[in-house]
């Protein structure tokens, strides 16, 4: 793995750390809902092959974030093998990589920069960049609104006209629950 690469992955992992720790989820272990968020990439039309692997990246993803307080305050950087790589969006670093897999992080509380709407923009401007490759892409928030999906709605039904499928997560509490886009 290219060190530069690692850096960068390390920095997303810092950040999101510093905002979790500045109440950004707090101390509560997510749980997620495994079946659930498989019968959508199944839904999508995804091959299982390539479901396996996006399963793989949010159940890794997911671990990052139950663990980022300790690891945070240990020094330890909580990144996976190589076969786990994945883009982070929101991020503080212009990795300039691009991978098949995507995982957004949105927040309601947090710098303004982490809120839905600034993260949906960093994410169709990472799909401009980065569409050749990305398969898929799983937005996570900690609210629900279908309305916010509207700036980024014709976007999005064209990464969709091109195979890219979508999956959101809902963070309610202690869990992570997918939900569908709420256009289609």
């Amino acid at each position: 793995m290219d060190i530069n690469r690692t850096q960068h992955s390390d920095d997303h992992i810092i950040n999101l750390a510093h905002r979790r720790l500045k109440g950004g989820y707090g101390n509560q272990r997510i749980t997620m809902d495994d079946r659930g968020f498989r019968e959508l990439l199944k839904a999508e039309g995804l091959p299982e092959i390539s479901s396996e692997r996006a399963m793989r990246v949010l159940r890794h993803f997911l671990g990052m974030l139950n663990e980022m307080p300790e690891e945070f305050t240990s020094g330890h950087n909580g990144m996976g093998s190589s076969s786990v790589r994945y883009n982070i969006i929101p991020n503080d670093a212009a990795s300039g990589i691009c991978t098949d897999i995507v995982v957004t992080l949105a927040s309601t509380r947090g710098h303004r920069l982490h809120r839905f709407t600034n993260v949906m923009r960093d994410l169709r401007s990472h799909l401009i960049e980065c569409s050749h490759s990305t398969e898929v892409v799983f937005i996570l928030t900690d609210v629900w609104d279908p309305l916010k999906f509207r700036e980024s709605e014709a976007d999005l039904k064209s990464h969709i006209r091109k195979g890219v499928k979508f999956v959101p997560g809902l963070i309610a509490g202690d869990r992570l629950i997918p939900l569908p886009l709420p256009f289609h």
